[in-house]
């Protein structure tokens, strides 16, 4: 297996994984992110694109499973094109809640949702929208705010990862034709949530307490969303 992504959820995937006796055959993750102690035993590579290791991950995966959590990449052909099962896990409710985690996060909170929750899915060639193996929901507090949730997210990313370990690879479940298709949460869409701050969850929405120095990007945008300055 070969596990992709950045940040605290794939070094954890990946020693929980050797930990639980699978073979890891390596960790891709983006240029510049320190490997840290724990992964130092691991073949690790750095890339600004997993598409450009296409030629790298089909010599070395030797169960032709690859698997990304706190993913920052989209994979394109040719890595698509390798006959590769590729699963990602992702930290919002399928198919409702595609695209980045926190914006995803942020307007769950602004909408009420009184749930939330992760998803392991296949990846095909849309964003997030592959099908689903296993989804798991959890309550949301009606105070929470987007730290709380955001870490509420990562710990069930990590659940979903631990607990589908032994059967990734496992055939989705059944498509439900009568589902909705959801929305896509991207920057675009955060940049325009200065238009909800008469909303009484604004506040939490944009609350990134300690996480804010891992996300200085999102920080700056919901500080100036608060102060009622254009988005960057």
């Amino acid at each position: 297996m070969i596990i992709v992504g950045s940040g605290a959820l794939v070094w954890r995937a990946a020693a929980h994984a050797v930990s639980a006796g699978r073979t890891v055959d390596a960790v891709v993750h983006p240029r510049g992110e320190a490997v840290p102690a724990r992964a130092r035993g691991l073949e690790c590579r750095a890339t600004d694109d997993v598409n450009e290791l296409a030629g790298f991950l089909d010599d070395t995966c030797g169960d032709r499973l690859v698997c990304s959590t706190g993913n920052p990449f989209l994979f394109r052909a040719p890595v698509l094109d390798l006959g590769l099962t590729i699963v990602n896990v992702h930290g919002g409710p399928l198919p409702g809640y595609r695209g980045l985690p926190l914006a995803a996060a942020a307007f769950a909170i602004l909408r009420s949702e009184p749930e939330f929750g992760v998803t392991l899915h296949r990846v095909d060639a849309g964003i997030d929208t592959g099908a689903v193996v296993d989804r798991r929901t959890f309550p949301v507090s009606p105070t929470a705010t987007l730290e709380e949730l955001s870490i509420q997210v990562t710990q069930a990313c990590h659940r979903i990862f631990a607990d589908n370990l032994d059967t990734l690879d496992r055939a989705p479940a059944p498509h439900d034709a009568a589902e909705a298709p959801g929305e896509y949460f991207g920057m675009a869409r955060l940049a325009g949530i200065a238009a909800h701050r008469d909303d009484p969850a604004f506040a939490r929405a944009t609350d990134l307490g300690v996480l804010e120095d891992f996300h200085p990007a999102y920080a700056e945008l919901f500080a100036a969303a608060r102060s009622g300055a254009p988005a960057a």
